[in-house]
C-alpha cells in the first residue's frame, strides 16, 4: 500500500470544528490556507491561494480544537488524498483532504498547551531543517502560465 505524505505550513482558514465520533474518537476539521506567489511569462506577480482539509483526531484534535484559531499559521504534516465531487452548478471538483499525523504551532508567541509554554513566535530556525533545505531548491524562475509546466531539471 502506498499513501503521499505531505508537510503544508500556512494559515487557518476557520476554527476548528469538532466532534467524537461512534468509537468514542475526538475529531477536529479545518481548512488550511497556503499562499503562493510566482512571476508569469510577462513578469507579473501572480498570487494564488491552495486550501487544505485538515482531520485531526485523539489528542491531536483535543489540543488543536482548544488552541488553534482561526488565522493562527501552523506546521501541519499528514497523509494526503484527494476527493472528487461535484458542486452545486454540476462541476466536478477535488478537494485535498489530509489526515494529521503531527502538527507544530508557529508565529502566534506564547501557547499554553496542557500547562505548559510553548515556544517563542516562530523563526526560520524552527522550520525542520528538511522543510528549510526544500524551500531553498525552489527555482525562483518557474513559470506556470497556460497549461504547460515548466522542466525543474
Amino acid at each position: 500500500m502506498s499513501s503521499a505524505k505531505v508537510t503544508i505550513i500556512g494559515n487557518l482558514g476557520r476554527n476548528p470544528e469538532t466532534r467524537v465520533n461512534a468509537n468514542n474518537t475526538f475529531i477536529a476539521n479545518f481548512s488550511v490556507a497556503v499562499n503562493n506567489q510566482r512571476k508569469s511569462a510577462t513578469g507579473e506577480t501572480v498570487k494564488k491561494t491552495d486550501w487544505y482539509n485538515i482531520t485531526a483526531t485523539g489528542r491531536q484534535a483535543q489540543v488543536l480544537a482548544e488552541h488553534a484559531k482561526k488565522g493562527d499559521q501552523l506546521l501541519v504534516e499528514g497523509k494526503q488524498t484527494f476527493n472528487p465531487w461535484t458542486d452545486r452548478e454540476g462541476n466536478s471538483r477535488v478537494s485535498i483532504d489530509v489526515l494529521v499525523q503531527d502538527f507544530r504551532f508557529l508565529g502566534n508567541g506564547n501557547r499554553s498547551v496542557e500547562g505548559q509554554a510553548a515556544p517563542e513566535a516562530a523563526a526560520s530556525s524552527e522550520i525542520p531543517d528538511d522543510i528549510r533545505e526544500a524551500l531553498n531548491t525552489i527555482p525562483n524562475n518557474l513559470d506556470f502560465s497556460g497549461d504547460n509546466f515548466p522542466s525543474v531539471m
